[in-house]
């Protein structure tokens, strides 16, 4: 797809190690002697995922490359850069605080080292979710929103949950999402990625989101898919990354023709670029060349990733030009 005349995009579900340009990826394994060093390397390292566990090592291998907050506000800046040249407008970039302190690192200096970076960027305009990882429990994602209200950073507009979407029910975390309301902050979930369409539905009367991640088991389930047109529920969807995870078997198998004929608001998302050899444009492309979606369907699904944003009708305005 040519970008002349292309339209501006937003992703709002993208994760900040897996969405990095290689190159950062390459010069701090290269500080570290890492394989990943070598782009032979991380490409057949890359590829060689095949599910969701396989995916999350991988993800986990690029986070222990970073070092210190300083690292991190090198890496938003040239994600930033990449995600411009790359055709996006604006975009919400989750960000993992239980991660950095695995690793040993100050969560709260982290946070403000990317958040100093994208609060003052303009090309893309770049806004945070903190991200709570599902599998670590309740207590780690409110020690995620313990971070937020101890120091409420102006870039962050939102929280949600990512990780292994079957390890704990969503209705663990009710009371987490309730205070993420109550901070403020709107509120994201993936669920029917990996999990079935009772995981949405779990999640959507657990949770009370703003939108959901993925969402595409939702597609089996009439009354669900219903549901989510009638609400308005957003899905952010990632077709690549469903692929190569074996969310679903294969492109043949992607619901997002079903999700769409049923009235479902629906956004594309590279998701993690990095690690899924995409981008935000090219997952409309794959849409378009992989699953036979239509020149109006891709249109609309452009238009409700600005509708899905977590934006003020004047920033929304703003930015569209």
């Amino acid at each position: 797809m040519s970008d002349a005349g292309a339209p501006r995009l937003a992703d709002c579900h993208l994760h900040f190690e897996g969405a990095l340009p290689y190159a950062v990826v390459r010069r701090l394994a290269g500080r570290a002697g890492h394989p990943f060093a070598d782009p032979a390397a991380f490409r057949a390292r890359r590829d060689s995922v095949t599910d969701m566990a396989g995916f999350l090592r991988v993800f986990a291998s690029v986070c222990g490359l970073f070092r210190s907050p300083d690292d991190y506000a090198v890496a938003a800046e040239t994600l930033a850069e990449d995600l411009a040249e790359n055709g996006i407008a604006y975009a919400e970039i989750y960000v993992s605080p239980g991660i950095w302190t695995r690793f040993g690192l100050d969560a709260a200096a982290c946070l403000a080292a990317i958040e100093s970076v994208l609060r003052e960027r303009r090309r893309p305009v770049c806004r945070i979710l903190l991200d709570a990882v599902r599998q670590w429990g309740p207590e780690s994602a409110h020690a995620v929103l313990d971070l937020y209200e101890k120091n409420p950073l102006p870039a962050i507009r939102g929280f949600g949950m990512g990780g292994e979407e079957t390890a704990l029910p969503a209705i663990s975390f009710a009371g987490v999402y309730a205070r993420a309301r109550a901070l403020d902050l709107k509120t994201s979930v993936h669920a029917g990625e990996w999990g079935d369409a009772g995981s949405v539905r779990e999640a959507l009367d657990s949770l009370r989101p703003d939108r959901v991640d993925h969402g595409i088991a939702a597609a089996g389930d009439r009354a669900l898919l219903v549901r989510l047109a009638e609400e308005r529920t957003v899905l952010w969807v990632a077709p690549s990354g469903n692929v190569r995870t074996r969310a679903v078997p294969g492109w043949d198998a992607h619901p997002l023709r079903d999700l769409l004929a049923a009235g479902v608001p629906v956004a594309l998302s590279a998701d993690d670029p990095l690690l899924f050899d995409t981008s935000t444009r090219e997952e409309y492309e794959r849409a378009r060349q992989r699953l036979g979606i239509s020149e109006e369907q891709v249109a609309r699904m452009i238009e409700t990733a600005w509708e899905g944003a977590f934006l003020t009708a004047e920033e929304r305005r703003l930015l569209r030009g």
